[in-house]
C-alpha cells in the first residue's frame, strides 16, 4: 500500500500540471507528454554528474516548463492551435529526450557502498592507520531514489507533495494567479484590464509543463530509469486523475486544487486493484490506456448530459412560470 501511495502522490504532481493547462487557463496542451520525459532524462543525467537530486529535479523542471514556454510562444506568434502546437512541440521532444540520454533510455547512476568492520587492532595501529584487522563486508548498490529518501520515504515524499501544492496554492492567490484564473473563465476579458492574454497562456503553459517534468523527475528516480516512450499517455492518465479526484472533491473550495492530489491517489489504488483482480476476466496491462479513455469518454458524457438536463428542466420551469402569470394576468 504504501508504494501505491508513493506512486500515486507523484502522478499527483502531473495531474496538477494537467489541471494547470485544462482547468485553470483552459487550453489543451499535449507537450505533457514529451515534457514528463524530458524532466525525469535532465534529471538523471545531471544526476550522473553528481549533482544533488533536489537540484537536479528543479532543474529538470524548468528545462521542461521551458517547453511549455515554447509551444505558448508558437501558438500565440504565429497563431496555431495551441492544440497543433503542442503536438509539434511533444514530437520535437521525442528527438530532443533522444538527445539528452544518448539513447532511448537512461539508467540512474549507482552508488557504491563499502563497509568495513575493525575485528581487533591495538592503539598503535589505529595511529599508524596499520590496521589490517579490518575485513571489507561487501558493496551495495541502491537506487538513487532510496539514497535521498534513506529513512520515511513517504513522510518525505509527502512533504515535498505538500510543498509543491501549497506554493501553487499561494501563488493562485496572488495578484498575477488571480489574472491567471480569470484569463481561464473569460480570455478577452483580462483585455479589459489592460493585461495582454498571450502573456498568460505562455505562463499557464509553461507551469503546467513544469509540473509535468517534476513529477517525471520524480518517477524516474523511484523507477530508477528514464526512458523516452514512458510518457506516452500521461496526459490522459493526468486528465484521468483530475477527473476522479473533481468526483470525490466536488467543493469550490481552496481553488479545486485538492482534486488532483485525491485524484492521484485514487487513480493508483484503483488501477492496482484492476490489475490485482482483473485477470480473472481475462484484463491486461496494456489494457490500461484504452480503460483509461474510455472512463475519462463516459464521465465527461455524462457530465454532459447531466448539463443538458439541467438547462431543460430551467429552460421548462421559465416557460411554466411565464404562463402561471399570463393565466392570472388574463
Amino acid at each position: 500500500m504504501e508504494e501505491i501511495i508513493k506512486q500515486g502522490l507523484i502522478l499527483s504532481i502531473l495531474s496538477l500540471g494537467v489541471f494547470t493547462s485544462f482547468k485553470i487557463i483552459d487550453i489543451p496542451d499535449l507537450t505533457t507528454d514529451g515534457s514528463y520525459v524530458i524532466g525525469g532524462a535532465v534529471t538523471v543525467l545531471l544526476l550522473h554528474n553528481n549533482v544533488y537530486w533536489l537540484f537536479a529535479l528543479i532543474i529538470g523542471g524548468l528545462i521542461a516548463g521551458f517547453s511549455g514556454f515554447i509551444t505558448g510562444l508558437i501558438h500565440t506568434k504565429t497563431k496555431i492551435n495551441p492544440l497543433l502546437a503542442s503536438i509539434l512541440v511533444m514530437i520535437m521532444l521525442y528527438s530532443i529526450n533522444i538527445r539528452i540520454m544518448n539513447g532511448p533510455n537512461m539508467s540512474l547512476p549507482k552508488v557504491s557502498e563499502e563497509s568495513s568492520v575493525s575485528l581487533s587492532g591495538t592503539k598503535l595501529d589505529f595511529l599508524l592507520d596499520n590496521n589490517q584487522n579490518d575485513v571489507l563486508l561487501g558493496e551495495n548498490s541502491k537506487n538513487i531514489f532510496i539514497n535521498p529518501f534513506e529513512e520515511n520515504a513517504l513522510l518525505k515524499l509527502s512533504i515535498f507533495v505538500f510543498i509543491v501544492f501549497l506554493l501553487y496554492y499561494l501563488f493562485l492567490k496572488t495578484e498575477l494567479g488571480t489574472l491567471l484564473r480569470a484569463f481561464g473563465s473569460n480570455k478577452h476579458g483580462v483585455l479589459s484590464l489592460g493585461i495582454n492574454p498571450n502573456i498568460l497562456s505562455i505562463l499557464g503553459l509553461t507551469i503546467g509543463n513544469f509540473l509535468s517534468g517534476i513529477s517525471g523527475g520524480l518517477f524516474s528516480m523511484y523507477a530508477g530509469f528514464v526512458d523516452v516512450n514512458m510518457g506516452q499517455g500521461m496526459l490522459v492518465t493526468g486528465l484521468a486523475a483530475v477527473i476522479l479526484g473533481e468526483i470525490i472533491f466536488k467543493k469550490d473550495f481552496l481553488f479545486k486544487i485538492p482534486a488532483p492530489l485525491i485524484g492521484g491517489i485514487l487513480y493508483q489504488i484503483v488501477i492496482s486493484l484492476v490489475i490485482k483482480y482483473g485477470y480473472n476476466i481475462g484484463f491486461k496491462a496494456s489494457d490500461l490506456k484504452m480503460a483509461t479513455a474510455l472512463f475519462i469518454i463516459i464521465v465527461i458524457a455524462t457530465r454532459n448530459m447531466e448539463v443538458k438536463k439541467w438547462l431543460n428542466s430551467k429552460i421548462s420551469l421559465s416557460f411554466t412560470t411565464k404562463e402561471k402569470v399570463m393565466k392570472k394576468l388574463a
